[in-house]
């Protein structure tokens, strides 16, 4: 393999087309510039560039090796961008998009934390249930909960939380305990409505595997506070993600169908797909992370 030296030089030639120019570039005299080139040359077994009195031509070798080359030139500039940046204090603007509850009820905690850190930095917080544009909407990072679908974003998961069906103790003096999640059907389940849902089913998983279980009632919601409020005061069954359910953490809520393991849902950070996030993105999704993991 050719030294990194060796190919930074032969990128530097093409892009300036004269040995000299390339020396006064790279602080090198010009004859240990065509050695080195020569040396490169020998070692790839062809040629690279034809030289003439007054050019530099590629050949046809010379061409395909300029774009690694180019590609790794183009990689170190990246990584010392970066290093230098993790030596940066971060600042400015950080544009973030959240789920309603989990906005609501957890990340207030973590970005008062965050900004105590991180005195320089302001966050911009925007909140909505509606599936976030994350280029469009001009965000550094969407937070999303649940199954990610396939796009060219990057992301990266910060947590996961579990869902469990609840109801308060009033709705279950008058209506009973369902044992079974096929009870469900004859309860009043309140439903998260999302604009992307299709039926209203919930997915169980029991001793013989997972199905599913088709629920109604007289409230659905496209957010999972009112629904919560609304088994608070007795009015039916929901499942919430644990997240919602800790924070409210109401004595009269009693867990149902235990027994039947729900679904884990990730945790995500998406952001756009550049080849390297800003400092900010990448030191609040590091203190995201580690305040919903402890990683």
């Amino acid at each position: 393999m050719a030294p990194l030296d060796d190919l930074i030089l032969f990128a530097r030639l093409v892009e300036l087309k004269s040995f000299t120019a390339a020396a006064e570039s790279l602080q090198l005299s010009r004859s240990l510039v065509s050695k080195r080139l020569s040396r490169l040359e020998e070692r790839l077994g062809v040629q690279l560039l034809n030289r003439t009195t007054r050019r530099l031509e590629l050949t046809e070798a010379g061409r395909t090796y300029y774009q690694y080359c180019l590609q790794i030139e183009n990689t170190l500039q990246e990584a010392e961008s970066a290093v230098s940046e993790i030596r940066a204090h971060p600042q400015g603007t950080l544009n973030i998009n959240a789920p309603i509850t989990f906005g609501q009820l957890i990340l207030p905690g973590i970005i008062a934390n965050f900004l105590k850190n991180y005195p320089s930095v302001k966050i911009s917080l925007s909140l909505t249930d509606h599936f976030a544009d994350v280029i469009g909407g001009g965000f550094d990072l969407v937070i999303r909960i649940g199954k990610l679908e396939d796009s060219s974003l990057k992301a990266r998961k910060v947590g996961s939380t579990q869902l469990k069906v609840f109801a308060h103790k009033s709705y279950l003096k008058v209506h009973g305990t369902p044992q079974i999640p096929e009870d469900l059907r004859d309860h009043n389940c309140l439903v998260y409505r999302h604009m992307r849902s299709g039926v209203n089913e919930w997915h169980f998983k029991g001793p013989k595997g997972v199905f599913s279980v088709p629920v109604s009632g007289n409230l659905s919601a496209d957010n999972g506070i009112p629904l919560y409020r609304a088994v608070a005061a007795g009015m039916g069954i929901a499942i919430q993600p644990c997240f919602s359910l800790d924070a409210f953490d109401n004595k009269n809520i009693i867990y149902l169908l235990e027994d039947y393991m729900l679904q884990e849902m990730g945790i995500y950070a998406v952001y756009p797909p550049a080849k390297q996030p800003s400092l900010n993105t990448r030191v609040f999704i590091d203190f995201l992370a580690n305040a919903l993991t402890g990683n």
